[in-house]
């Protein structure tokens, strides 16, 4: 299933990167594939390639992008996969987040944050239509 949040600020969108970590470590993943994308200030041949990041170093990780000018929140994709690509989380340039994985916990955990945050947003099951959540 996939989810996607309402536009966010770069504030928010930041504000849930240890919220994602929490997730990830309670679900027992450590071991992150990341991808700069669209948008990131790098040549294209650096664009959408694996580096490999461990859990506990995905703040930093993207904290050092931001501070070296590869990243904007908001205005670039990045993408955080697990290794098994049973997560992935896009830090879209559209200023939303898009959330697809297989862990029904993370999904639940992401919903429930999201609303109670006022996020809004919409889901996607398979071979259903987009609808609020």
């Amino acid at each position: 299933m996939t989810f996607v949040t309402s536009p966010l600020t770069p504030t928010q969108l930041l504000d849930e990167i240890p919220q994602i970590v929490g997730w990830l470590q309670s679900n027992g993943i450590d071991n992150l594939v990341i991808e700069y994308g669209s948008g990131c200030k790098l040549d294209p041949e650096l664009l959408w390639r694996d580096i490999e990041v461990r859990r506990a170093d995905l703040v930093s990780f993207i904290q050092s992008s931001i501070e070296q000018g590869i990243y904007s929140p908001g205005e670039a994709d990045l993408v955080v996969q697990d290794r098994d690509r049973t997560f992935e989380c896009l830090f879209c340039h559209e200023s939303d987040i898009h959330l697809a994985t297989d862990h029904e916990s993370i999904l639940t955990q992401a919903a429930q944050r999201w609303l109670d945050k006022g996020y809004g947003g919409f889901k996607l099951a398979a071979s259903e239509d987009w609808e609020p959540f």
